[in-house]
């Protein structure tokens, strides 16, 4: 007579556990998945560390792979190119992821672009702007200006007070300072440089663009 209610509660342990498992499957497919997550770099770091940086226009989105969109591209300028880049570039396509979270940059067709990067793969952490969008500084920087301090390095700083580092520039990207830095700086060689050819110290070339805005805060 006993045997229905031991059947019972054996049953109930496994009937929670099964509505605990649906329940933590929901959960796992309702978390959303991680954003694009990149660090800030000025412009002049995006030309000194890239493979090659060019002014191209998008002619057409021409086709997905599923995973990457591919843009067929026209280059109007090129201001930098190893030779590693230019067998990357030889059918005139980039690509990029098709989704946000994994940095995918959209690019508009008819749009020129300025471009720093290593592969025929971009993404959001790589320099893509608008070329209407940059300052003459900016401009004239990509065109051979920042080869200049290519030695110097621009160095994040996210405090109140940045760390004086031999041979670097303290940028903060998030402040009207830095945004002076960004659209009118670069970072260029003062004094002698170290045996290994290392500046010993960096600073801001002082453009008159550049001191207007930083007396400006804009």
């Amino acid at each position: 007579e006993n045997k229905p209610d031991k059947m019972r509660t054996n049953s109930l342990p496994r009937m929670a556990t099964g509505a605990i498992t649906m329940m933590m499957m929901i959960i796992i497919m309702t978390v959303p998945s991680e954003a694009c997550s990149c660090m800030p770099q000025h412009p002049q770091s995006a030309y000194c560390e890239a493979d090659y940086v060019i002014v191209a226009q998008v002619l057409r989105k021409s086709q997905s792979t599923g995973t990457h969109d591919a843009y067929k591209i026209a280059i109007k300028k090129e201001y930098k190119m190893s030779d590693a880049a230019r067998e990357e570039l030889r059918h005139g396509k980039l690509y990029t992821p098709s989704v946000d979270s994994a940095c995918g940059r959209p690019l508009e067709p008819n749009k020129l672009y300025a471009i720093a990067a290593n592969t025929n793969q971009i993404g959001l952490c790589n320099f893509v702007q608008p070329y209407a969008e940059l300052s003459l500084a900016e401009k004239r920087g990509l065109a051979g200006m920042y080869r200049k301090g290519c030695d110097c390095r621009v160095v994040p700083c996210f405090g109140p007070k940045c760390v004086f580092k031999p041979g670097a520039c303290n940028w903060s990207p998030f402040t009207k300072k830095g945004d002076c830095e960004t659209m009118f700086g670069s970072c260029v060689p003062a004094g002698r440089a170290q045996q290994n050819g290392v500046p010993t110290k960096c600073h801001w070339r002082r453009s008159p663009r550049f001191s207007e805005c930083l007396a400006n805060g804009k």
